[in-house]
């Protein structure tokens, strides 16, 4: 049996972890533009969460997130 030849039948157990990923990245890329941020500016945020995926928006939601105003009135 060649892996080769499966073809996309290889791929599709990776179609969820992807997703996830993708929606991980969408929603720290989110946040960045409507939060406030800390450590580094927002651009730099992005550039950050959009090279290194998934571990950039990780790294920013875990160390980045700002708690101003935004992240105040998502409690009430």
């Amino acid at each position: 049996m060649n892996l080769l030849d499966l073809g996309g039948a290889m791929l599709l157990p990776l179609v969820p972890a992807l997703l996830l990923a993708l929606a991980l990245v969408a929603w720290a890329l989110v946040d960045i533009v409507r939060s406030p941020v800390r450590h580094l500016p927002k651009v730099v945020w992005a550039v950050i969460v959009l090279l290194a995926v998934p571990v950039g928006a990780i790294a920013y939601l875990v160390v980045g997130r700002g708690s101003g105003a935004a992240t105040e009135g998502m409690l009430r």
